[in-house]
């Protein structure tokens, strides 16, 4: 891991509500910006309502202590120094090229790009599901 600050978006993280089925190891990154001391940030489309009961089944009341930034209610469609990559860099000190942003949701991963920050994380793939048994009779 080369950058110096972790952007983690609580749809990352497996067993939250907004979960994607991404496959982002934001677990083993979040562990290692931790033991190195990085600071981490947290973003989440939830507003606070929502969210806030989602942190503290996932991180009980360590939150505070593990992101330095929490920031909710985030639209990733929002542009400039509002836009929610931008407002967690001004709170963290650090510049893009500097930052990681751990993401599933494609929203986050478009708004990460667009801030120029490096992106850990992919879209969920659409599986195809299998024939039915039934199909499968009936051209029999």
């Amino acid at each position: 891991m080369t950058a110096q600050a972790l952007i983690f978006d609580l749809s990352a993280f497996p067993g939250m509500q907004s979960a994607s089925d991404a496959g982002v190891d934001a677990e083993r990154l979040l562990s290692q910006a931790v033991e190195r001391g990085l600071p981490c940030a947290l973003i989440s489309e939830l507003p606070y309502a929502q969210a806030e009961p989602q942190l503290r089944r996932r991180f009980g009341d360590t939150a505070h202590h593990i992101f330095s930034v929490v920031l909710t209610g985030a639209d990733f469609k929002t542009r400039g120094h509002k836009a929610p990559y931008a407002v967690v860099l001004n709170q963290l000190g650090v510049p893009p090229d500097e930052a990681l942003a751990v993401t599933g949701s494609a929203h986050a991963i478009a708004a990460a790009r667009t801030a120029r920050i490096g992106v850990q994380g992919s879209r969920p793939t659409i599986r195809r599901a299998a024939p039915s048994s039934r199909a499968a009779d009936a051209r029999h």
